[in-house]
């Protein structure tokens, strides 16, 4: 009978341990992914300036991609320029309603930009620190959703 008890003790306390571990790994990947987001999106402001090219960011539920366009004759679209980076992500990203599907990110050759918006990540899984990016005019910051407001931290 002690043992039965034991056992159930001991499998109870690894039920809960495991319920917390998944969490706490969806949370920081959630976290991850917003920083290597963050830091793409740094770069790619940077590699426009040093190149004094214009760069767009295009954005899909699952994936963004980078790409450099060298004249104003290059097709402004998702198939023409350079691809300069391309990226699957493992949660998804929202972009705001009011800007459509795919409308990039246009980063001028001097880092600057007019797409403003917020761009969430992984809504609604975990209670990560850092969920969401701001695309500011001239800077990128990183922050935690609360209701539909990115406070930037």
């Amino acid at each position: 009978m002690e043992l039965i008890i034991v056992i159930a003790l001991i499998s109870t306390m690894l039920a809960i341990a495991t319920i917390n571990f998944n969490s706490w790994q969806v949370k920081y990947n959630i976290e991850a992914q917003v920083k290597e987001m963050l830091s793409d999106l740094v770069d790619v402001r940077s590699m426009a300036i040093a190149s004094k090219k214009e760069h767009r960011v295009f954005l899909t539920p699952t994936s963004y991609s980078f790409r450099r366009y060298s004249s104003e004759a290059d097709p402004k679209t998702s198939s023409g320029g350079v691809q300069v980076l391309n990226k699957t992500l493992k949660y998804q990203i929202a972009w705001p309603s009011s800007v459509p599907a795919m409308n990039p990110i246009v980063i001028d050759d001097r880092g600057y930009t007019t797409n403003l918006g917020t761009i969430s990540v992984g809504v609604g899984l975990g209670d990560p620190a850092y969920n969401c990016i701001v695309v500011h005019t001239a800077r990128v910051n990183m922050g935690k959703l609360n209701g539909t407001n990115c406070e930037i931290k």
